[in-house]
């Protein structure tokens, strides 16, 4: 659970089944009905890390981009913690969901893609903002009770970004490790 709620705000930064036709963006409603088919997670201590795979932002001088990339690559690897409540537990992955579909920072995002089942996520997340902005993020998974194993493939376009256009793509796990302390 706290893997997608740690993407979001990742997702935001960066920027940002209800059935298979792309086209159609899915109603919030639809999204959190589809997000109850996913395994709810076990209440405890949980682990998360997060894999770049690919950064780049092909109209940055490479000298920048390298520092760039330097920093995106000293956040992955690093492990955090958190503690996932009974209450949390039971909600499952509603409020997550909700939260990527609202947006933030001026950015306002639309479901278009939303397939889950079981331990199976499968999404697309469409948003526009401010100043021309634009982003996709799509992403696939498996959500178990005591685990998550994420990627992400975010682009994000934008007349201000050099070259205007930014692709970050990622590998996020989480993992139960006992009771909460």
């Amino acid at each position: 659970m706290r893997l997608i709620l740690a993407a979001a705000p990742l997702a935001a930064l960066l920027l940002a089944g209800c059935g298979d036709d792309a086209d159609e963006p899915k109603t919030a409603d639809e999204v959190i009905a589809a997000s109850k088919g996913l395994t709810k997670p076990r209440p405890g201590q949980y682990v998360s890390s997060a894999e770049v795979i690919d950064f780049t932002v092909p109209g940055l001088p490479p000298e920048q981009a390298e520092r760039m990339k330097a920093m995106m690559g000293g956040m992955a690897g690093q492990e955090t913690s958190y503690c996932l409540t009974p209450a949390e537990a039971d909600k499952g992955f509603e409020d997550a969901v909700r939260k990527m579909g609202e947006g933030s920072n001026g950015m306002t995002c639309e479901f278009r893609k939303f397939d889950a089942a079981g331990s199976s996520l499968d999404a697309e997340l469409a948003c526009t903002g401010p100043q021309g902005m634009n982003a996709t993020m799509k992403m696939d998974g498996t959500m178990g009770a005591e685990s998550s194993q994420m990627h992400m493939d975010m682009t994000q376009k934008a007349p201000g970004i050099p070259g205007g256009e930014m692709h970050i793509e990622m590998r996020m796990k989480s993992r139960r490790v006992g009771e909460c302390t």
